[in-house]
C-alpha cells in the first residue's frame, strides 16, 4: 500500500473515530415542552377626572394615567360634567381604542416607547350610515387568532370592526 493510501485511510478512520465517540459522547436533548400562549385584548371600563384624565389604578394589574382630555374635547364631551363620562378602554395588539356614548369614533392611542408619551388619532364610524353618537357601545376581539379585528357592538347601530390596518370595516377580513 502507498504512503498516500496509508495516510488518506488512517485519515479517514480518525474521522469516523471522532464522528462516533461524539456521538456517543453528546448528551441526549430532550424537546422543550410548550404551550399556547396568546395575550393581545383586555377591556377596562374606566371613570374620567374632572381634569379629563382615567386612572389604570382602578383595575389592576395596570398601573398608570392617560390624558384623556384632547379626545374629550374633540368629541365635544365636558370631563367636569356633574355626571362623569365613562369611558371603554381595550388594549389590542400593543394599541390602546377607546370608546364612550357620545364618541363619534373609536379612538387609538399608541404608546411611544421609553417615553410617557403617546399618539393618537380617531378612527371616525357611522350609525346606521349617519353621524349620530355610539349609544351602549362594548369593545371585544373578534376573529381568529390569524386574523383579528376589534369590535365595537352598539345599540344604534350594526357592528363596526376595527382592522388590523386601523381601519373601520363593515367585517373583520
Amino acid at each position: 500500500m502507498s504512503y498516500s493510501r496509508r495516510c488518506l485511510l488512517l485519515q479517514g478512520t480518525i474521522l469516523a473515530a471522532a464522528i462516533v465517540s461524539g456521538c456517543a459522547t453528546a448528551p441526549e436533548r430532550q424537546p422543550q415542552p410548550t404551550l399556547t400562549f396568546e395575550e393581545h385584548t383586555l377591556r377596562i371600563p374606566l371613570t374620567v377626572q374632572a381634569n379629563g384624565s382615567v386612572s389604570l389604578a382602578e383595575s389592576p394589574p395596570l398601573i398608570g394615567r392617560i390624558d384623556l382630555s384632547p379626545i374629550l374635547k374633540a368629541e365635544g364631551i365636558s370631563a367636569a360634567a356633574k355626571i362623569r363620562p365613562v369611558v371603554q378602554l381595550m388594549v389590542h395588539y400593543g394599541r390602546f381604542y377607546v370608546v364612550a356614548d357620545g364618541f363619534r369614533s373609536v379612538w387609538e392611542i399608541t404608546p411611544q416607547p421609553g417615553s410617557s408619551a403617546a399618539s393618537y388619532r380617531s378612527i371616525p364610524i357611522a350609525a346606521d350610515g349617519g353621524a349620530r353618537p355610539v349609544k351602549d357601545g362594548r369593545l371585544s376581539r373578534f376573529g381568529s387568532s390569524q386574523s383579528s379585528c376589534l369590535r365595537l357592538d352598539r345599540a344604534n347601530g350594526p357592528p363596526i370592526f376595527i382592522t388590523p390596518k386601523g381601519e373601520a370595516a363593515n367585517a373583520c377580513p
